[in-house]
């Protein structure tokens, strides 16, 4: 990550303004942490049998800080266990259970921090046949040694009699792995944020391999629709006399083409790694006039939590802009502001070919790490102290010093060994607001 300028002229009246309107929303942030922050992601996906029945897959994918993960008692094991409850159940539309899935796992880390857990994930697929009908299809998870029971996610779905041209649900799947199989996202029908994808399906016509695709996006209510690619021809992937089977693996959920006379699998391959994050819907007309689609978002699941809130976002690039071009940044009504803000960083993506902004995500990832370690009963927003801004500007520094001695101002000495720059903090109310009081 190049050095970013830090401005000399910062005003410590600006500054102060700014850490007192900055209280509230901080303290705002670490209850949506503890709030929003474990996803549980949960989609349904209805394959044709017959006539009469269809399957429907139910896909599920947790986040293991979702558990309590602890060492077994007396014992030298150097893994953690936590035990979960997994349970996918089937009602009409009359609310009656008409089919339920359970499971009850083990699972082991080599670590029971929340950072390791966050990005640990527990995925499993469970399938129902069903008549034509309106079924809703529950999640319930269960932290057993918590005794503790997450509400449950639930879809509604609508199964109907096939047609003789349309098949399944459109899918939105991976790239194609080594052995021949499509890796699920899994992500609740979104895809990942800056990855490309393939779209994928299951139809009874014969089709051929050229398929257009209508891309819109969507507004906030999902009333409007935006188009951004017109109407486009795509060179599909056809496996003939097949069908489409869910498997479960340690890496994940795959799809595998299975060799059926009465069905035909497309692929579409799809470049969405330019698409900015938010929802979509995409149709696809077949030769033969068939039309399928579906509606998709796009999620960046390492997304740091303080791009989450755009007045938390802004504040800290107080670091890396003159004065004027902060101010500026903060009038204005949210879009006004949102479109600055995507501005300024457009101009320093390394990589804009894609719509992820890796000097962005580096710049928010170290923000999100100093709004946590470095905050105070005075200041709640760590990332906006004299350590978080040297963290956030400089990175973890090669070592820290901390010297406390009995009737002396506490002292921290940060040496960046690459850059040959040297830090002092001190804390002079001794209540951790650390000062920068030398830079060399």
């Amino acid at each position: 990550m190049k050095k970013f300028l830090i401005s000399k002229t910062c005003s410590v009246i600006v500054i102060a303004i700014l850490c007192l309107l900055s209280i509230a929303t901080a303290q705002e942030m670490v209850q949506r942490e503890k709030t929003f922050g474990v996803p549980i992601f949960f989609e349904t996906h209805i394959i044709a049998n017959s006539n009469d029945s269809s399957r429907v897959e139910a896909l599920f994918r947790l986040r293991q800080d979702l558990f309590t993960f602890t060492k077994p008692f007396e014992t030298v094991s150097k893994q953690f266990m936590a035990h979960a409850g997994i349970s996918v159940e089937v009602l009409d539309s009359n609310s009656n259970s008409i089919a339920r899935d359970i499971r009850e796992l083990t699972l082991t880390s080599e670590d029971n921090g929340a950072v390791y857990l966050r990005n640990q994930y527990l995925q499993g697929v469970m399938s129902f046949t069903l008549s034509p009908g309106s079924y809703t299809v529950l999640l319930t998870v269960e932290d057993k040694d918590a005794k503790r029971q997450i509400p449950e996610v639930h879809r509604h779905i609508q199964v109907k009699r096939p047609a003789s041209k349309s098949l399944s649900s459109v899918i939105p799947v991976q790239l194609q792995s080594a052995d021949g199989r499509f890796q699920c996202f899994n992500l609740a029908g979104d895809i990942l944020f800056s990855k490309n994808c393939n779209f994928i399906f299951e139809i009874g016509s014969t089709p051929s391999n050229s398929v257009h695709f209508l891309l819109k996006k969507l507004a906030a209510d999902e009333d409007e629709k935006q188009i951004v690619v017109q109407d486009t021809m795509a060179e599909a992937i056809v496996f003939p006399s097949s069908s489409i089977a869910f498997a479960e693996s340690s890496d994940g959920i795959f799809i595998d083409t299975v060799r059926n006379s009465l069905r035909n699998v497309v692929i579409v391959p799809f470049n969405s790694a330019r698409l900015k994050q938010g929802r979509y819907e995409i149709e696809f007309t077949l030769t033969d006039s068939t039309k399928l689609k579906t509606q998709f978002g796009t999620r960046w699941l390492e997304m740091p939590l303080i791009l989450t809130d755009l007045d938390m976002a802004i504040l800290p690039l107080q670091f890396i802009m003159t004065e004027k071009e902060y101010r500026d940044l903060r009038k204005g009504n949210r879009s006004e502001r949102i479109h600055h803000f995507d501005e300024f960083w457009q101009k320093k993506d390394p990589t804009p070919g894609t719509a992820y902004n890796e000097m962005m995500a580096e710049f928010y990832r170290r923000a999100d790490l100093a709004m946590s370690a470095y905050r105070s009963l005075k200041e709640p927003n760590g990332s906006i102290t004299d350590r978080g801004k040297i963290f956030i500007l400089y990175g973890k520094p090669t070592s820290t010093e901390r010297i406390l001695h009995p009737g002396s101002i506490p002292k921290e000495v940060w040496k960046y060994a690459s850059l040959k720059k040297t830090f002092v903090f001190e804390d002079p109310s001794k209540q951790g607001n650390y000062k920068l009081t030398e830079s060399k």
